[in-house]
């Protein structure tokens, strides 16, 4: 059980891994200033909002960005990652999750993003679950619809 806690939080917060469902503010301030993001941009902004998100402990923040095609390796599909967010987000609190300038790789409408991360957590309850201190890298796929970037799968970098 630990260590799916530990798995989800690296995935996670690697996440900062999950990206899409993009509000529609920085398209309407686009179109009143001219002003054009690169889908590199639009990306950056998605995980910057999903590691947000992770730290506020918000899983509907996280999962705006989450396609509801999502599968990862293991499995998981979209309810699977609600589930283990949930969880989460009951176990551990005061999230705190650094992440380097990921590298960001986009052909037509697919993406795929290397992200390189460090995160902490502590456990509501400390007697039953070990504080997280994981550093790693992931990989996130994330597709364009229409306007909007969204993850569909994130897993280890091999």
């Amino acid at each position: 059980m630990i260590r799916s806690f530990n798995l989800a939080i690296m995935g996670l917060a690697a996440a900062c891994f999950f990206g899409a469902c993009q509000s529609r503010i920085p398209a309407e301030i686009g179109r009143m200033t001219g002003i054009v993001m690169s889908d590199e941009e639009k990306i950056a902004r998605i995980l910057e909002d999903v590691q947000r998100g992770m730290e506020n402990r918000q899983v509907y923040r996280v999962l705006a960005h989450v396609s509801r095609g999502y599968k990862d390796r293991d499995g998981r599909d979209y309810n699977g990652l609600s589930e283990d967010l949930n969880t989460l987000f009951r176990t551990y609190r005061d999230i705190h999750i650094t992440r380097a300038t990921p590298s960001i790789q986009v052909q037509g409408d697919s993406a795929r993003v290397v992200d390189t991360f460090g995160t902490r957590a502590e456990a509501s309850n400390s007697q039953q679950y070990p504080p997280v201190n994981l550093q790693g890298q992931v990989v996130i796929l994330m597709q364009r619809y229409k306007d909007t970037w969204q993850i569909t799968e994130w897993g280890p970098v091999s």
